[in-house]
């Protein structure tokens, strides 16, 4: 029987392009990143692509991917992926972000950072005042909130997620294609009359990627493997429900920067006692490049490395424990959002050669460019 343990690394957004003021070099080419770099050279690397031909680079569609689910077959909306993390029901589940919106432009798609005990006060204060009985919002974590929609709807409309259009009039952008869409519209405008007078943080709701909740194929029926996913923010944690995966939380999460990871990455050592493959999601990358800070991205890149890379890394022996390391995508600091380019990965077992961990090394590896549904077979084969 193979006691080989698997350690799934997911640096949420990672991935980027050059930048001027970092010498023409990516904010990975450019951190000091000794560990990532020590897992590169005990693998075979290469760049994988992780969004499909025609869909938005979202992180539920690239962690899906990753993780060996074709989302052409089963992706139904982000909002019910999160749902099946909290347990939420309904109809329509949709992703429903507490945002700041000043003359008619997206300015800040996270509420000014709205904490999670003034973000459920919000949620309690929109459940209290509104006129929808088929609409219930249900907390999440900070401003990532669900909203609930019963009702015998043709379609899902047409969406975009606030983080796209950071500093662009919200007009353009608002739901259409059908009368659910109109329903929302409506929401959203009714939410930015009423939220003023219960916090300064956020002014609106903006629901977005709606759909049914999905079923997804089990992890363990598919490669005979129990499963943990670790996390800070309920899209992974939806995920890994749907595929049959136990989830293992942690105090003091931020899914910032400031976040413990030392909590996290002690939480993985410890699944990996008891379960045969761990996924280890981190988030506060991608937020760093949503806010298109290069000088923070590069710090929370060299954090990263040594409180998750590095602490893991003194704990384990590469023997026992396979480790895969890869962004889900690239969010570059230049677009402050998601784009749908193939992302660097390392699995450790034999060398390629590799030196270090980033864009450009990663894509002289033995595997070169290779679709993203097929990093779990070579993962765990």
């Amino acid at each position: 029987m193979n006691s080989t343990k698997y350690l799934m690394l997911i640096p949420d957004g990672m991935a980027d392009w050059k930048v001027e003021k970092l010498g023409n070099k990516t904010p990975l080419e450019y951190a000091d990143t000794p560990n990532m770099d020590e897992i590169a050279s005990a693998s075979s690397c290469g760049l994988a692509i992780t969004i499909p031909e025609g869909f938005e680079p979202g992180s539920d569609i690239a962690n899906l991917t990753i993780l060996g689910v074709d989302v052409r077959k089963y992706y139904t909306g982000r909002g019910p992926i999160e749902a099946l993390a909290r347990g939420v029901k309904g109809d329509w589940l949709f992703r429903c972000n507490l945002v700041y919106v000043e003359n008619g432009i997206m300015v800040d798609y996270s509420g000014n950072r709205i904490e999670n005990s003034e973000a459920k006060k919000v949620i309690e204060f929109l459940n209290r005042e509104k006129e929808w009985d088929n609409i219930i919002f249900h907390p999440g974590v900070g401003f990532r909130n669900i909203a609930a929609i019963n009702g015998n709807f043709s379609k899902a409309p047409v969406t975009t997620p606030p983080h796209d259009i950071t500093g662009e009039p919200i007009n353009p952008h608002m739901p259409r294609d059908g009368e659910l869409a109109e329903l929302i519209k409506e929401v959203i405008k009714w939410s930015a009359e009423v939220l003023p007078e219960v916090t300064d943080k956020a002014n609106m709701v903006w629901l977005w990627s709606g759909g049914k909740l999905p079923e997804f194929p089990k992890i363990e029926e598919r490669y005979g493997l129990k499963g943990a996913m670790i996390s800070e923010v309920d899209l992974l944690y939806g995920i890994g429900k749907g595929l049959g995966m136990d989830c293992v939380y942690v105090d003091g999460v931020t899914a910032w920067i400031d976040t413990n990871y030392r909590g996290l990455a002690r939480a993985a050592l410890k699944s990996l006692r008891n379960y045969d493959f761990v996924v280890l999601h981190t988030e506060g990358i991608d937020e760093a490049g949503h806010e298109g800070d290069a000088e923070l991205k590069v710090e929370a890149i060299e954090i990263y490395d040594e409180k998750i890379a590095g602490y893991i890394l003194d704990r384990i022996d590469l023997e026992e424990v396979r480790i895969a390391l890869l962004p889900d995508h690239p969010t570059p600091i230049k677009a402050k959002t998601h784009v749908a380019e193939p992302v660097p990965f390392a699995i450790t077992g034999k060398s390629d050669g590799t030196k270090a961990f980033s864009e450009k090394e990663c894509k002289k590896g033995k595997y070169g460019l290779i679709d993203g549904l097929k990093i779990m077979k070579l993962f765990v084969s």
